[in-house]
């Protein structure tokens, strides 16, 4: 069986995101940001992850697998005027990183395809800081 190097994926799309977003500070699979400061500065901070990874049986074609592979993209943001001020921060950054994410569905040739998308939800309210997340969980497949 050919086992699928993850870490290829995750370098392509910290690549994506590097080359096309500005103002964040990105980085792959760093711990994970606990500090409201660092999500403050800039656009946000975004952390890449690998995730679950399926190998399902493939009949047609050269390729004995069909792997289904999720990588998970966090994006924090945080204000210290509003709730609602960190929300609509928030809401742009994810929808600059889904936009350059779209543009690339094969994540740099890493993937056949990104099949789809689910967002999750964080947020953290404490000492008149508004700490925001999305995770967004990147589903793809490739051949192997």
């Amino acid at each position: 069986m050919a086992i699928l190097n993850l870490k290829y994926i995750t370098m392509a799309v910290e690549s994506i995101l590097k080359n096309n977003l500005f103002g964040y500070t990105i980085e792959r699979n760093p711990e994970r940001n606990e500090d409201p400061n660092v999500a403050a500065k800039g656009s946000g901070w975004i952390g890449i992850y690998r995730g679950p990874v399926s190998y399902d049986a493939h009949t047609t074609g050269s390729t004995p697998w069909l792997v289904g592979v999720n990588i998970r993209v966090e994006v924090q943001v945080a204000s210290m005027k509003s709730s609602e001020d960190a929300e609509d921060r928030l809401q742009d950054s994810e929808e600059e990183v889904l936009t350059v994410l779209n543009n690339n569905r094969t994540l740099n040739g890493t993937v056949a395809m990104i099949n789809g998308y689910d967002i999750d939800y964080e947020f953290n309210e404490e000492e008149r800081i508004y700490f925001h997340a999305s995770i967004i969980i990147i589903r793809a497949e490739v051949r192997s």
